[in-house]
């Protein structure tokens, strides 16, 4: 009877996991000079009305900020969103955070992903020069 009760919540999750409103085929970030290129897509999108973008970083206090939303535009189209604040925040492990905002207005975390940044002096001079304006 323990051996189903400790079980059975665990099928539960995965199963909520596997037949939600929406599937990822991929997720990638790469560096492109003073920003970062973030594209996804998915497999499906059932019930799902956008999509939400966190950054996290040591100059957070290691909360997310959200960074962008997009509208959902259906399976299999490519989404893309530029970073273009992470030179200012002068931290070098940045962690991208995905969600999907359901239909009912609950939100999925589809997927998290950490990357390493080290600006040069120059950005981050520059970087905290346009900081205090």
């Amino acid at each position: 009877m323990r051996r189903l009760v400790v079980i059975a919540p665990v099928l539960l999750l995965t199963a909520a996991t596997f037949f939600s409103g929406v599937r990822l085929s991929y997720f990638n970030v790469e560096s492109q000079g003073n920003e970062f290129v973030l594209t996804w897509e998915t497999e499906s999108e059932e019930q799902v009305d956008g999509f939400e973008l966190h950054r996290r970083t040591s100059t957070t206090n290691h909360n997310f900020l959200l960074v962008d939303s997009h509208p959902a535009h259906g399976a299999k189209r490519t989404y893309t969103l530029r970073d273009d604040q992470v030179f200012k925040s002068g931290s070098e492990l940045i962690d991208y955070r995905l969600q999907a905002v359901l239909a009912d207005g609950s939100r999925q975390v589809l997927i998290l992903k950490s990357v390493n940044y080290t600006p040069t002096a120059i950005r981050r001079t520059w970087g905290s020069i346009k900081a205090m304006f």
